[in-house]
């Protein structure tokens, strides 16, 4: 008999070694279902608020400043109302927390992807089979097929993609509430703007009656240099022509009025019918707003939209977490129970030792081609990734622009009202002497009628500066946020630079 191959030995395979090339084989199986990201990362990068040159002095957090009811500093009950009634009775706040509630429901789904699942089920049928039935039973009879079980399913998540999920989906939450507060603090300083547009055409009426009166003093003076033989009916005409222009004006004014207030009510919640209750305001256009000697840069990371893009960051970022876990294996831990009957017996006969039927095991998924699918995912978790850092950048920019805008025109305003003031003094100086000259015959009516439009339109540039700074102090109040979070409140946690997938 001719002598064996000693290469062939190997081809009647011990147990132990078809095991060990079984566990090989799985192993090479797993390696290779690490597919590969294809060298997708992120590129987008987050911009550092405290290296933005932002042209405001630096300073430690003044945690007491501004404060979040910063309008109330102004003392009218009035305007502390209607932002109270503002808040309460707004659809579009009301819309922001049913974003804020789908978003935590989406986050309780996320949640139980984490959790076993635990599901039973019962079929309870009674059949009639035909006569050439086969197998049995015989054909013509009619019998019960009962099924009761109950099945058992735990992901292992253990590339961590059901927490990367469940913790995106808590991170959009926390974005939905600072898109909230930016709805919130939105309308609170419409509320205020729009008061002191109503507060501004209230002086702005007073400048009008003013003026009216004094152009009825002047026709009046002229009637009297008539009747003496000093003037001209050509004097009366052109002196009580601006008489019924400013007539004109305060009906427009009147009609300002009418709309703001219908606007505020609006505001409030309520049909326009509501704000014709409203008085006048009690707030004052002169009220002091200075600026404060320092703005830190720390506020304006506060801001409800930054904190919102912020979050966003977060969650774009556990969404590359999990769909890099898609490249990985997947196991999950499945088992089932139950009991069953064959088509021979009663309804009862299911409920017996021999019915009963269990199994166990795992579910392994091996990910080794799938056409670029999930570099695919991967690539659109990434640019989503990126999208967000470069809102959140754009946002941070914006906000340090919004801030340094209304810091230049309040302190522009402040020297503006400064100037007006001294032009008005100057002006009612100017009209008072040359009425006294006319009264006394030393000029003539063209001087008191110069005076006259100088006075009311420095009164009028007054009024309207006095109201622009208190608009531009409001704009400044949205610009930082509101003011600073009060203490206890969840502190916003800022992501750090691109995700960790490894």
């Amino acid at each position: 008999m001719p002598a064996r191959d000693p290469e062939r030995r190997g081809a009647t395979s011990s147990p132990g070694s078809v095991a060990a090339r079984g566990i090989a084989a799985l192993a090479v199986l797993w390696l290779g279902a690490c597919a590969h990201t294809g060298g997708i990362a992120p590129r987008a990068t987050l911009v550092d608020a405290a290296t933005v040159a932002n042209g405001m002095p630096a300073a430690a957090l003044q945690t007491a400043w501004p404060r979040d009811d910063w309008w109330r500093a102004w003392r009218d009950p009035q305007l502390d109302a209607l932002v109270a009634d503002a808040v309460a009775g707004s659809p579009a706040l009301r819309v922001a927390q049913a974003r804020i509630d789908r978003y935590a429901e989406l986050a309780r789904v996320a949640g139980a992807s984490r959790l076993p699942s635990v599901a039973a089920s019962g079929d309870f049928g009674r059949t009639r089979f035909a006569r050439f039935a086969s197998p049995s039973p015989p054909g013509g009879n009619t019998v019960w097929n009962n099924s009761v079980g109950v099945s058992l399913g735990y992901p292992l998540d253990l590339w961590g993609k059901h927490r990367a999920e469940r913790e995106g989906a808590l991170d959009s939450t926390l974005a939905a509430e600072a898109d909230a507060r930016v709805a919130r603090l939105t309308l609170e300083t419409a509320v205020v703007r729009t008061y002191v547009t109503f507060a501004k055409t209230f002086d702005q009426r007073d400048v009008a009656l003013a003026t009216r009166k004094r152009q009825q003093d002047v026709v009046d003076i002229i009637a009297r240099r008539y009747r003496a033989g000093l003037a001209t009916r050509f004097e009366i005409t052109q002196a009580s022509t601006p008489v019924a222009t400013t007539r004109a004006q305060i009906q427009e004014l009147d009609r300002q009025l009418a709309v703001l207030r219908n606007a505020l009510a609006v505001l409030t919640g309520r049909g326009p019918g509501a704000g014709a209750a409203l008085a006048r305001p009690a707030l004052r256009l002169d009220v002091p707003v200075a600026l404060p000697a320092n703005l830190p840069a720390e506020l304006v990371g506060q801001r409800p939209d930054i904190s919102a893009a912020r979050w966003r960051v977060e969650a774009m970022a556990r969404g590359i977490r999990a769909a890099h876990a898609d490249f990985y294996p997947n196991i999950d831990l499945i088992a089932s129970a139950g009991i069953a009957s064959a088509a021979f017996g009663g309804f009862f006969t299911f409920i017996n030792n021999d019915a009963m039927t269990h199994g166990f095991g795992a579910a392994i998924s091996l990910p080794i081609f799938d056409g670029g699918v999930r570099q695919g995912r991967y690539g659109v978790a990434v640019a989503d990734y990126d999208l967000a850092v470069e809102t959140y950048n754009e946002a941070v920019l914006g906000a340090f622009r919004d801030v340094a805008d209304q810091v230049v025109s309040l302190q522009s305003l402040a020297q503006q009202q400064v100037d007006i003031e001294a032009a008005n003094g100057s002006a009612q100086r100017a009209f008072d002497y040359a009425t006294q000259g006319y009264r006394a015959g030393l000029t003539d009516y063209l001087n008191v009628l110069s005076t006259q439009t100088e006075l009311l339109e420095a009164q009028q540039a007054l009024a309207n500066v006095r109201a622009a700074r208190l608009d531009t102090w409001a704009q400044l109040m949205m610009a930082l946020g509101g003011g600073v979070e009060p203490a206890g409140d969840t502190a916003v946690r800022p992501p750090q630079g691109a995700p960790d997938v490894r």
